[in-house]
């Protein structure tokens, strides 16, 4: 049972999810194979970035496991994150790319942002919220052929409260939180695009 809980975990980590994310967003607008290969080639650098920081924290200490679920250790985490999509959103700017990228790399940080916020009163499931943000996303872009896997969602939350990660509640409010920054992303889109 655990080793299913963790292979789901990993399988469906926020960090594996970013870079095909990537692809999709820009094939989905428009963009070429290229350049949609491209920037998820990028984009995956600054995710070792982020990883390296990850495993150099867990190093030193201050960081206890790769996913980060210690509440008080995330305030080492998301300012890091915040930067390194800030960095990524001028390599954005001074290479001219994709403008359907520009707006996600600014999303991701108004919700990183608003995660950290969250995480300041109550430690939420990201990995929940992410998945959440990503499915719902998907149905409304995509259309409602992709309705059948939100049952990744609970399969996420069951695997995080297995592994012992998570709470039921903070799984609930990760669901939450993913829910409103999915549609906080559909209304960016939709007044963006």
């Amino acid at each position: 049972m655990i080793k299913l809980a963790k292979f789901i975990t990993f399988i469906f980590h926020p960090m594996v999810l970013v870079a095909p994310a990537v692809f999709f967003i820009i094939l989905g607008s428009g963009g070429d194979y290229y350049l949609a290969l491209l920037w998820s080639g990028i984009t995956l650098v600054f995710e070792l970035i982020v990883a390296s920081y990850i495993l150099l924290g867990i190093k030193k200490g201050f960081f206890s496991n790769f996913d980060v679920s210690k509440r008080k250790q995330r305030i080492y985490l998301f300012p890091f994150i915040i930067l390194i999509g800030a960095v990524f959103f001028l390599s954005l700017l001074i290479l001219n790319g994709p403008k359907v990228l520009l707006l996600a790399i600014s999303y991701f940080i108004v919700a990183l942002v608003i995660i950290s916020l969250v995480n300041l009163k109550i430690k939420a499931s990201i990995h929940v919220g992410s998945i959440t943000a990503a499915l719902i996303s998907s149905i409304f872009f995509f259309g409602p052929i992709f309705t059948p896997v939100l049952v990744l969602i609970p399969i996420m939350a069951w695997a995080r409260i297995i592994e012992k990660r998570h709470t039921l509640r903070e799984a609930i409010v990760g669901f939450i939180l993913g829910t409103i920054l999915a549609f906080l992303g559909i209304i960016i889109v939709q007044y963006f695009i």
